[in-house]
């Protein structure tokens, strides 16, 4: 077929960059706003109070938030290997209730095994592992932690709607 344009790959090795593009009902044949990222988009979600703000997970597994009031490319809050970047896809990211102090936090759950609470303090965007998903739960964590390998997959996360946690 002629004209056709193939996106992604299956590939882990042959990974390469992404694009977000976000459309509105004024002119829906063309975006509004695009990002190119320098991984592929797994997922993304805007928060209800501030829909300026979304939150976007990659495959390489970084999550990060846009705020789309800025004319930027770069994302206003980027995760890192040094702060808790994930180490597989991110297959959904999910905004929360501001927390107890305020704050505006969002989840992220991954085929690492992990479900993650990132929390936008100042300029800053903090973790907190909420769950780690394990094959045998019968068996003890790893006290130095270099036995991830009875970490399960998760692949998507939800709340109750009536309750806070």
């Amino acid at each position: 077929i002629r004209g056709l344009k193939r996106h992604g790959s299956y590939d882990f090795l042959k990974q390469g960059t992404g694009l977000i593009c976000v459309y509105s009902l004024k002119n829906p044949s063309f975006p509004e706003f695009t990002y190119t990222t320098r991984s592929g988009v797994m997922s993304l979600d805007f928060n209800r109070e501030h829909p300026y703000l979304m939150a976007v997970g990659f495959y390489d597994g970084t999550v990060a938030v846009y705020n789309m009031r800025e004319k930027c490319n770069e994302p206003n809050y980027q995760s890192s290997a040094k702060n808790g970047k994930h180490t597989d896809p991110v297959w959904q990211v999910y905004w929360q209730d501001n927390d107890l102090d305020n704050q505006l936090n969002f989840f992220s759950v991954s085929s690492d095994g992990r479900v993650t609470c990132w929390r936008l303090i100042k300029n800053e965007l903090h973790h907190t592992d909420i769950i780690l998903i394990r094959l045998n739960p019968a068996v003890p964590p790893d006290p130095i932690g270099m036995g991830g390998m009875d970490l399960g997959c998760g692949t998507c996360i939800d709340f109750h709607r009536r309750s806070d946690y």
